[in-house]
């Protein structure tokens, strides 16, 4: 698919992919129950159970017909570098970032919303993203600049950071951007999706384990 008409085919399924994700947030949001799902702390594992329910198909879907997405293998060297990237950026987080209300607040959830928070955000959430984001969003955007993908690893990053609504300081703005870049080389350096869903698995768990800490020292005080 070179022709013209095979980029806009492609870049309106990609379009579509994002659209699609949109739609079922904006939903959820309408959901008479919302405000209880909201304070029970269930939002974010309920988007995240419906986000991967529907995209992880589609994605699966567009692998039978095309493999410039592949989901791939880790590679073991490639792998140890890029997670020696990941903990240098945060070393750099703990100097820079200022604490945010939405994770604090998963701190005080029950043990068992927790553990939900925890499978959603580490498993689920991770998949969907790179997905969309690394894979359908980033592939869009080489197809049309092929010879600049610093420019779109740059858009891409810029949209993960500003659709990530839940949090507000600029500082953590800046270091999803840097985040996102990160995932973007290493999806373009390994040529797939697993080592950039790996790094971001980590890197949240890395993230809610405050939250897991207060969690268990709650149940045993």
């Amino acid at each position: 698919m070179n022709t013209n008409t095979g980029r806009v085919t492609l870049t309106l399924f990609y379009g579509g992919m994002f659209v699609v994700w949109y739609l079922i947030t904006l939903v959820i949001t309408l959901l008479p129950n919302f405000s209880q799902l909201r304070s029970s702390g269930l939002l974010v594992p309920v988007i995240c159970l419906f986000e991967t329910a529907v995209l992880w198909p589609l994605y699966h879907f567009y692998c039978t017909r095309r493999h410039d997405i592949p989901f791939g293998q880790l590679r073991r060297n490639l792998t140890l570098c890029f997670i020696a990237a990941l903990i240098l950026l945060m070393l750099v987080q703990i100097w820079v970032l200022q604490p945010e209300a939405w994770l604090e607040q998963q701190s005080q959830q029950s043990r068992p919303m927790v553990l939900i928070l925890l499978f959603s955000a580490v498993i689920l959430a991770p998949i969907f993203e790179e997905i969309l984001f690394r894979g359908f969003l980033l592939q869009g955007m080489l197809l049309w600049l092929p010879k600049s993908p610093l420019a779109c690893m740059i858009l891409t990053s810029i949209l993960f950071a500003l659709l990530h609504t839940q949090y507000v300081h600029l500082q953590t703005m800046i270091m999803l951007m840097l985040f996102s870049l990160l995932l973007c080389y290493a999806r373009l350096k390994s040529g797939s999706l697993i080592l950039p869903i790996f790094l971001h698995m980590l890197n949240n768990l890395v993230a809610l384990l405050p939250a897991l800490y207060a969690t268990v020292l709650a149940g045993n005080s």
